[in-house]
């Protein structure tokens, strides 16, 4: 299973906002440059955020960019996953129909798979990200 890269950057993104303190307003060109992500992408990532209601733009020059809507603490995995790719899914590529009895547990076993991840990403904050970046001295954020 492969996530789109658009949501790894997009959680990457949270987590820098998250890590610059509570309230801080952080502008796309410093997350893209602390990040190594090009901005026109990080602005594309950042648009869909604040759509999905998760972070805020503040317009005012020097004092702009974007903070978060809601605490960190309430902003899961699951919901930048849904704000960046909703049709994301774990199942096979292809819809694969043998004439075998099989496919219908192989197909259970996909959607049970399914449902761990959605649970595990429901079970994940921006701030257990944070706080886990912070126990093991920023190395876990480039694999997030």
């Amino acid at each position: 299973m492969k996530i789109p890269a658009k949501v790894h950057y997009a959680i990457a993104i949270m987590t820098d906002i998250a890590m610059q303190g509570e309230g801080a307003t952080i502008t796309g060109n410093d997350i893209a440059r602390r990040q190594n992500i090009s901005f026109s992408f990080v602005a594309q990532l950042l648009n869909k955020l604040k759509h999905a209601g998760l972070l805020e733009s503040i317009r005012g020059g020097v004092s702009g960019g974007y903070h978060f809507k809601v605490s960190p603490s309430e902003v899961t995995i699951l919901k930048i996953v849904e704000a960046i790719e909703p049709s994301f899914c774990i199942c096979p590529s292809i819809d694969i129909k043998t004439a075998q009895p099989v496919d219908a547990t192989i197909r259970a076993f996909w959607n049970e798979v399914g449902i761990d991840v959605a649970k595990r990403f429901e079970a994940t904050s921006i701030e257990d990200l944070v706080g886990q970046s912070k126990e093991s001295g920023g190395e876990n954020l480039s694999c997030i």
